[in-house]
C-alpha cells in the first residue's frame, strides 16, 4: 500500500495531528493532486482538516524542511517548484551513500534476504499495471532502502531515508516520466549482480540507474518577472 492510499489516522479518534496533515499533503504531491506552485493557505487547510492554524503550520514547516513546500515571511506557503540544481545535489548525495551501501553488501553475505528485493520489484510491476504513479515512486524508494537495510549500517539507512524523501518529491513534481518498466529491469539487473557477488558491476549498474533517473526528470524553467528577459530584448546603454 502506498502512502497515498493509506487511511486517515487520528490520535484517539480525535482531530488530525500535524503528522497526519503532513502525510496527507505529501501523498497529494506524490499522487500529483498538488502541483508545483500550488498555494497552501493555512486557514483553508485548517478548515479542511478541522484543526488550528498552528497544527497546519507545524506540518508545513516539516514539509519545508524536506524541500516540498516553500515558506516565505508574510507569504502563503506553496508547493516547491523543483530545480535541476537541487535535484542534482540529491543525486550527488545518493551516489555517495548508495555506492557505499553496495560496497558494504559485498562484505555481508545476505543471499537469503535478497529475495525481499525481488518482492519489491514485483510490487513495482503491480503499481505499473494499476497505473499507480505514487505507489511506484514509493516502491522504487523502498527498494533502495532495503539495500541499505541489508548493508547493516543504521546511520546510512537513516541518511538515505531523508535523501529518498527529497528524491521522491523531485520526481513527483517534475514533468518527466521517470519510472517505468525500465526501472524494474534495472533493479533486477542489480539484484542479479549482487547474487553473483560482482560488486564492481553492481556498483556501476547503480550509478547508471541513478543517473538515468535524474536524466529522465524534466524541470520547468524558472519564471521571470523581467520583461527584457521574457522577450529577449537587449538593453541599450
Amino acid at each position: 500500500m502506498s502512502l497515498a492510499d493509506q487511511p486517515a489516522r487520528r490520535v484517539g479518534g480525535g482531530k488530525p495531528t500535524s503528522h497526519f496533515i503532513y502525510q496527507s499533503i505529501y501523498a497529494a504531491i506524490l499522487d500529483r493532486r498538488l502541483t508545483p506552485t500550488a498555494k497552501l493557505d493555512k486557514n483553508t487547510l485548517g478548515r479542511i482538516f478541522g484543526v488550528s492554524g498552528w497544527t497546519v503550520q507545524r506540518a508545513l514547516t516539516r514539509l519545508a524542511e524536506e524541500g516540498a513546500v516553500t515558506l516565505e515571511p508574510r507569504q502563503i506557503a506553496q508547493i516547491t517548484r523543483p530545480s535541476e540544481q537541487q535535484a542534482r545535489q540529491v543525486l550527488e548525495a545518493r551516489l555517495l551513500v548508495e555506492t557505499e551501501v553496495i560496497r558494504l553488501l559485498g562484505t555481508r553475505p545476505a543471499q537469503a534476504r535478497l529475495s525481499e528485493l525481488h518482492a519489491l520489484v514485483d510490487h513495482q510491476r503491480a503499481c505499473l499495471a494499476d497505473g499507480d504513479g505514487a505507489g511506484l515512486i514509493e516502491q522504487a524508494g523502498q527498494f533502495h532502502l532495503k539495500l541499505a537495510e541489508l548493508a547493516g549500517n543504521t546511520l546510512l539507512l537513516e541518511f538515505l531515508r531523508g535523501l529518498l524523501s527529497r528524491a521522491s518529491l523531485n520526481i513527483a513534481l517534475s514533468r518527466g516520466a521517470v519510472y517505468s518498466a525500465r526501472t524494474c529491469e534495472e533493479h533486477l539487473a542489480l539484484i542479479t549482480a549482487l547474487e553473483a557477488g560482482d560488486i564492481a558491476h553492481a556498483t556501476q549498474l547503480l550509478i547508471d540507474h541513478l543517473h538515468g533517473v535524474f536524466d529522465r526528470m524534466c524541470f520547468a524553467p524558472t519564471p521571470t518577472a523581467d520583461l527584457h528577459a521574457a522577450f529577449k530584448v537587449r538593453r541599450t546603454a
